[in-house]
């Protein structure tokens, strides 16, 4: 009879897990789109305002003629549009960073929907369980039983969160190989510019290197979502520099464009990195995880053993 229970048990009890894990990565993700969504607003703000000062040195008045006289209204102009570029970049990685939280707590929210009544599951289970070992065990039997289950629940929960790591790592890895093969394809038409190439392998380029940027935008949220997962697996953080400097693209000339390249390939390089470091934290995440269920079969074979002899 106990037997027929525990197996029952064993399997709620990992729905169990996965809800209390989840339910914490929902308080987490909760408070820092809080945080987010202020810097948000605050960027949203300092955006307006850099937009309303380049507007207004376009517009002729009494200002911006005194400025043409004295020949320094085209320095302002590009002074403005690059510290709006700046903003803009800002404003579009935050609000990249918002949008993936709230799709992120909208999945979680689904997932523990999905687990809504597991616990009253394991509660009348268990119910049924005190109630046979009150009839056919001692307390020393019920207290043994009961640090077996607790010590197991320990590593189902830590398997658990294994698992949501090696998940968020594959999602970012997945962003990272794309990532470097855009690097790769704007490394091929940066060079064909510099050779010598037309506006169409300039426009190229360009365009692979802003398609980079979006990419670089979603790593971000990636890694921030990696490192969490990472934090309660116990392994440090990775770091990341998710950004190309903004590209001059009111001068574009030779000495840009060996700016730029060099860049692409310094981002390229760090694209590379990032992937070793995290396929090798992937690795060991399997390992570990494959270690811990070794362990849990185990413990699950002494406490089949035990109960079968009471």
């Amino acid at each position: 009879m106990l037997e027929d229970i525990n197996k029952e048990i064993n399997q709620v009890k990992n729905e169990v897990a996965q809800k209390n894990v989840l339910e914490n990565r929902l308080k987490e993700l909760d408070e820092e789109l809080h945080k987010s969504e202020i810097e948000l607003k605050n960027l949203e703000t300092q955006l307006e305002k850099e937009l309303d000062d380049v507007e207004k040195l376009k517009k002729l008045s009494f200002a911006s003629i005194v400025s043409s006289l004295m020949r320094n209204k085209e320095e302002k102009l590009e002074k403005e549009e690059k510290e709006y570029l700046m903003a803009k970049i800002k404003y579009d990685n935050y609000n990249s960073k918002v949008k993936s939280l709230r799709e992120q707590i909208s999945y979680i929210n689904f997932r523990v929907d999905e687990l809504a009544d597991c616990e009253d599951k394991y509660s009348r289970l268990l119910q049924r369980k005190i109630v046979l070992i009150n009839i056919y065990g001692d307390e020393e039997t019920k207290n043994k039983l009961v640090n077996m289950e607790r010590e197991i629940d320990s590593y189902l929960e830590e398997v658990k969160e294994i698992e949501e790591s090696i998940v968020a790592g594959n999602r970012l890895l997945n962003e990272v190989n794309n990532a470097k093969k855009l690097l790769e394809s704007s490394k091929t038409w940066g060079t064909i510019d510099l050779l010598g190439g037309d506006f169409l392998s300039s426009l190229a380029k360009h365009e692979k290197v802003n398609d980079a940027q979006k990419c670089f935008r979603r790593i971000s949220n990636l890694l921030d979502d990696f490192n969490r997962e990472l934090k309660d697996v116990n392994i440090t953080s990775l770091n990341f520099s998710t950004t190309i400097k903004a590209v001059d693209i009111f001068f574009d000339n030779i000495f840009t464009d060996i700016t730029v390249n060099r860049q692409i390939n310094n981002s390229y390089e760090d694209v590379c990195k990032l992937q070793t470091k995290v396929s090798r934290i992937l690795n060991s995440l399997k390992e570990n995880k494959n270690e811990i269920n070794k362990t849990i079969n185990i413990k699950k074979n002494e406490y089949d053993e035990f109960t079968k002899n009471i």
